[in-house]
């Protein structure tokens, strides 16, 4: 029987395999902003922003990209 993952362990896995991938991805990332003068959110605030924008401020509008026309249901439940 095997422990069911939770969906942070999960996340970290996941971004620890993508940062494997593209290795140099986080220098890029910071160079390309130095560049643009800006300054790059913490994880924590673009997950606030994200959820926000989830149940508050976009809580009026429909994403409809579906074939069937429908719109899509909300990630996060409010």
């Amino acid at each position: 029987m095997t422990a069911e993952r939770s969906p942070r362990s999960e996340s970290a896995e996941l971004a620890a395999d993508y940062s494997q991938d593209m290795a140099d991805l986080a220098f890029l990332r910071a160079r390309v902003a130095a560049v643009l003068g800006l300054d790059l959110p913490t994880k924590a605030a673009v997950l606030a922003r994200l959820r926000e924008i989830a149940t508050k401020a976009g809580k009026h509008h429909d994403l409809i990209c579906t074939p069937e026309n429908l719109p899509y249901s909300p990630l996060i439940a409010t």
